[in-house]
């Protein structure tokens, strides 16, 4: 089973939030999620940790140099941390022909790869060279399978008013100003399976506004590369924030039963009102043993729609669980249905039980 669950990030004056959450516990900061959510709530002293023994292996979590691994000996425990936590990237990448930038030309093969689906993704034309990029990382704890196509958003405010918007709305990857200066022009594209944003156009979403959004620059009307600026040495940008939104990919396993109730089964039932009060009667054979009436007569629970008429008897159920049993017939779980389902013999059903696994 397929599920997508949204993610929204809101980018403001040098803090991040993730899904509207102001925080996530003392021991994780604002704008982070917590991998194992170990330590979230946890005071100093009494944090959890992992740890692992030295031996021949040589497995260890993070040490400060081989030498110090090597003063190790035989047995030491090498302690880790938690929580792991980890948070979208943003980084304006400023090029020249003479210093192009490591992590996009890390990206040159993926980026031509797409080039099937559009020209924007030609690595040679938008990325390299002195081409200015914004680069958006996003890890993916975020999305895990892939980040679903179409559903990616940018929001450009400033002083709380809706300045640019951008989605991919042909969710081929381009994602297309559709509020702004320039609606239908295309601003950046999206990696889906790999977690990166690249926005590239340079042009004035308006000209009315200016803030400081890159390192202390000094203020400039905004621009789709200022997007995600939201902090800096000194000059915070105080009048422009951010929204990013998808939706990611998170595929359940799910373990499916299917359990019958055809027609002619399951029409007697084990409750003693199933029985005629005036029948209900047995005989105690001997200290350890009761025999009931092999005459019961069972309840005639058919209604009419007619007023001092009794309809013909018909056996009837109501089924209101579903056991679960192994090989060995030891039950092993109960399935209760919301609403009892009513049996007759001329219905059979079926019933499917799923279970996340």
């Amino acid at each position: 089973m397929k599920t997508h669950p949204r993610q929204k990030f809101d980018l403001y004056s040098g803090s991040l939030y993730i899904n509207d959450r102001v925080s996530q516990g003392e021991q994780v900061q604002s704008g982070n999620l917590s991998l194992y959510e170990m330590n979230v709530n946890r005071g100093d002293g009494d944090e959890i940790y992992p740890f692992i023994t030295k031996d021949g292996a040589k497995n260890s979590f993070t040490v400060t140099s081989t030498s110090a691994y090597s003063a190790l000996l035989f047995g030491d425990t090498i302690d880790g941390t938690y929580p792991l936590t980890s948070s979208i990237e943003r980084r304006k990448v400023v090029q020249s022909v003479a210093s192009p930038d490591a992590q996009l030309r890390a990206l040159k093969n993926t980026l031509n790869y797409y080039k099937k689906l559009s020209q924007h993704f030609d690595f040679d034309t938008y990325y390299s060279g002195s081409t200015d990029v914004t680069l958006v990382s996003i890890p993916s704890i975020f999305f895990d399978a892939g980040i679903k196509r179409g559903s990616v958003k940018l929001k450009f405010y400033f002083t709380g008013s809706l300045m640019g918007e951008a989605a991919d709305t042909r969710q081929n990857g381009l994602l297309i100003e559709t509020t702004g200066s320039s609606p239908g022009s295309v601003v950046g594209t999206v990696l889906y399976n790999e977690g990166f944003l690249l926005l590239t156009a340079s042009y004035k979403i308006n000209t009315d506004n200016v803030d400081t959004y890159e390192n202390d620059s000094p203020a400039v009307n905004p621009e789709w590369l200022n997007w995600g600026s939201y902090g800096g040495t000194t000059l915070v940008p105080s009048a422009s924030s951010y929204v990013l939104e998808f939706k990611g990919t998170n595929t359940i396993p799910v373990f499916t039963m299917f359990a019958e109730a055809g027609k002619n089964e399951f029409n007697f039932s084990n409750n003693p009102t199933f029985l005629s009060q005036s029948s209900r009667q047995g005989a105690i054979v001997s200290s350890t043993q009761f025999v009931e009436n092999s005459g019961n007569i069972v309840h005639n629970i058919v209604t009419s729609s007619f007023e001092n008429y009794d309809e013909p008897f018909h056996p009837v159920t109501y089924i209101s669980k579903i056991g679960i049993y192994d090989k060995n017939q030891k039950l092993l779980g109960i399935a209760n249905l919301a609403n009892p389902v009513k049996k007759t013999e001329d219905v059979g059903y079926t019933f499917r039980i799923t279970m996340d696994i």
